[in-house]
């Protein structure tokens, strides 16, 4: 075997505050949002396996629970029928940026319909 080379110096990274776990994808779908009851209608901005960023018409508020149905329709991903996600999470952040508001919220649960 080769003799061992000595380790490369370290360089500080940056620590960054949002860190993502996952890639996220640019996906445009309907979803249909609960929160405390109340029915709301949005679309998917991003998603992973881990997390989504939703538009909506309603500022939600970071910590609330939310459990949201993201309908996928056929012909995407290959699906020969109109499919949906159940996804139950938290909301982390929220803000408003021109017309409409955004809520990012990570997935805690989800199962396909």
């Amino acid at each position: 075997m080769g003799a061992i080379s000595p380790a490369a110096p370290r360089t500080k990274r940056k620590v960054h505050t949002g860190v993502r776990c996952a890639v996220r994808f640019p996906l445009h779908l309907p979803v249909r949002l609960i929160v405390e009851g109340i029915v709301y209608e949005g679309q998917t901005e991003n998603m992973s396996a881990s997390g989504v960023l939703l538009r909506l018409n309603k500022l939600l508020t970071s910590g609330q629970k939310v459990e949201f149905l993201v309908e996928i329709p056929s012909g995407m991903f290959g699906l020969q029928q109109t499919a949906a996600v159940h996804c139950t999470g938290r909301v982390i952040r929220s803000y408003h940026e021109e017309t409409y508001t955004y809520a990012a919220a990570i997935i805690d649960e989800y199962s396909f319909q």
